[in-house]
């Protein structure tokens, strides 16, 4: 996916741990990968 979407892979590895990845990166990987947010993102309560 790095290469695909020219992310890097430290922030590739952020988004897997479910850290702070910016809406700007977000964008950036759903645009190259031909998806949107709520297709690449679930949101879930934290209880």
């Amino acid at each position: 996916m790095q290469y695909l979407t020219g992310i890097s892979g430290n922030i590739l590895a952020r988004m897997g741990k479910n850290q702070y990845v910016s809406m700007e990166t977000i964008e950036k990987i759903c645009k190259k990968l031909d998806c949107t947010v709520d297709e690449m993102l679930e949101f879930t309560d934290d209880e």
